[in-house]
């Protein structure tokens, strides 16, 4: 565990006034779960706030006894969450406890599959998951949670297997998704469903898991947005669907070629065939948007969001070509060749009421989920967040 100084002691430090150097070898307990490796989930989330007490060990003989050779020093952290919880609860083991073998789950130093139930928690103490096992296999519903507490996911299984009713929600709650499992494999009809409870998707199974019928998709507007066939898993052939995507696959390659008039001339070609697709408008108007058609992209992000209001990609791509046109607009033409214009921007103060249909539009992408950090800078830049 040589060099393994995680990042929660730097979290901690203020707390624990434990000091260190790089060769120390420090192993942190916390709410009774050892983290020897950095956390992957809600790590970051655990502040000052959220942890009730923090123990220090340094002894050796201590630390021996408790099963750890080869430490410099044990840092114990008990979130307020875990001192909450009853007895009886905190008996109730953890899979971050047990190691899994050959698809069957064992407590750890136990050759005996476990049976009973389980629950587990994020770093900062509130539940991420329970559900139960026999014989070291998952049985019955599993339930899963996101960081608020509202269930993100419940699953019904028998040996392990996915088997019963599948739902997975979103963040408040509102369903994102069901339909059933057979011994693994989806049967029935699926359905997905867009934020505003709208049905995004219907697809057909049949009773060996293989797409049968139409599967349709819907825009959040309750707009068809798509048909496909299938029979027994083979996808029916359908000339025009065909055709529109060739056309956009090429698209694509010339795009990537850097070549955005000829990429724009497929699409267009791909509008005219089908006038209500929003994700031909929005790849439109960011190939207009690279070529400095801002005027022309804002339309097709207009368009976009017309027929598909929760399409998120496009309102930061319509930030993004607000900013532009008031930053390149009235550039300066640096070169210019066939396929390739480079411009200079300049500092510019830009008008409240652009700074306005900035702003909204980036504070929706990001509550939509657009995590991308240049989304984030932006947003930063020209809404002060």
């Amino acid at each position: 565990m040589k060099h393994r100084i995680l990042i929660l002691l730097l979290i901690l430090l203020p707390i624990i006034g434990f000091s260190q150097n790089t060769n120390e070898n420090v192993l942190y307990v916390v709410d009774s779960i050892p983290i020897i490796e950095e956390p992957k989930e809600g790590f970051d989330v655990l502040t000052a706030d959220e942890i009730d007490n923090v123990v220090v060990v340094k002894d050796k003989k201590v630390m021996q006894s408790s099963g750890y050779k080869d430490l410099d020093g044990i840092v114990y952290v008990f979130t307020k969450a875990y001192v909450k919880r009853p007895d009886s609860i905190k008996a109730i083991p953890t899979t971050k406890l047990m190691t899994k073998t050959n698809g069957t789950w064992f407590l750890d130093n136990n050759s005996t599959p476990y049976s009973g139930k389980f629950i587990d928690y994020y770093l900062t103490g509130t539940k991420q998951g329970e559900g139960i096992m026999f014989n070291g296999k998952l049985k019955g519903k599993r339930q899963l949670y996101y960081l608020n507490g509202i269930k993100s996911d419940e699953i019904e299984y028998a040996n392990g297997i996915s088997n019963g009713l599948e739902q997975r929600f979103y963040e408040d709650g509102t369903l994102m998704q069901q339909g059933t499992f057979r011994n693994g494999k989806e049967i029935g009809v699926w359905e997905m469903y867009h934020p505003n409870g709208q049905l995004k998707q219907q697809t057909t199974f049949n009773e060996n898991g293989e797409m049968d019928g139409e599967s349709v998709s819907y825009y959040s507007t309750g707009e068809v947005k798509g048909k496909n066939v299938y029979k027994n898993g083979v996808y029916q052939k359908d000339k025009v669907n065909d055709k529109l995507f060739k056309l956009y696959n090429q698209s694509q390659e010339l795009y990537h070629q850097a070549n955005y008039k000829g990429a724009i001339k497929k699409l267009d070609k791909a509008l005219d065939l089908d006038s209500n697709w929003a994700e031909g408008y929005f790849a439109r108007g960011t190939m207009k948007l690279n070529d400095f058609q801002f005027e022309e992209a804002i339309k097709d992000f207009n368009k976009t969001l017309e027929i598909e209001p929760y399409f998120t990609k496009a309102y930061s791509n319509r930030a993004f070509a607000h900013i532009r046109k008031q930053e390149l607009g009235n550039g300066r033409t640096l070169s210019e060749s066939k396929d390739l214009q480079i411009m200079a921007s300049k500092d510019v103060e830009i008008p409240q009421s652009e700074l306005d249909k900035i702003c909204a539009d980036l504070k929706k992408a990001v509550a939509l989920g657009d995590d991308n950090m240049m989304v984030l800078e932006a947003l930063e830049k020209y809404c002060k967040e």
